[in-house]
C-alpha cells in the first residue's frame, strides 16, 4: 500500500465504490477494478477540479481530453463499461424530460436561480445523493455557463 495513513481518511474513501466486486475484471469497475493504481486526478482532491476535467455523451460514455486521464477512466476505473454508461444514459435521459417539461410549464426558459436550485438540490443532499448525480449537475452546469 503506498499512501498507508490515507486508507481510512474520508477524503480518500469519498469516491470509494465496489463496483463489480466479485465479477470477473472485465466486469468490474471504480474501487473493484482500481485496485492499489494511482489516478492522474483525484475526484476527493478538490484542487484537482475534476467536475472541470470530464464531459459526458449523450450515449453516457464519460470522457475527458486528457489522454492519460481517458486510459485511466476506461483501463483503471472501467467506467464506460456497458451497464454504467446505461445508467448515466438514463439520467440525462430524465433530466431532459424534466427540462422539457419545466419549460413548457413555464412557457419559455427556466430561469437562472431554478438550475441553481436544481444543482443545489443534487449536491447538497447530506450524504445522500442519488446515483450518477454528478451526470445532471454537469448537465445544468453546462447550461448555467450558457446563460447571460
Amino acid at each position: 500500500m503506498d499512501f498507508p495513513a490515507a486508507q481510512l481518511t474520508y477524503r480518500n474513501l469519498l469516491a470509494s465504490c465496489l463496483g463489480g466486486h466479485g465479477q470477473p475484471g472485465r466486469f468490474q469497475h471504480c474501487d473493484s477494478k482500481k485496485g492499489d493504481q494511482d489516478l492522474r486526478w483525484n475526484p476527493a482532491e478538490p484542487a484537482h477540479h475534476i467536475e472541470t476535467r470530464i464531459t459526458y455523451a449523450p450515449d453516457g460514455t464519460i470522457r475527458t481530453d486528457d489522454v492519460a486521464f481517458t486510459s485511466q477512466l476506461n483501463d483503471v476505473l472501467n467506467l464506460n463499461l456497458p451497464q454504467i454508461k446505461n445508467n448515466r444514459k438514463s439520467v440525462l435521459t430524465a433530466l431532459l424530460d424534466w427540462w422539457q417539461a419545466e419549460r413548457n410549464r413555464l412557457h419559455g426558459p427556466l430561469p437562472k436561480e431554478r438550475i441553481e436550485r436544481e444543482i443545489d438540490l443534487r449536491t447538497n443532499g447530506a450524504g445522500n445523493l442519488l446515483p450518477y448525480c454528478q451526470v445532471a449537475v454537469w448537465w445544468l452546469g453546462q447550461k448555467l455557463a450558457r446563460m447571460p
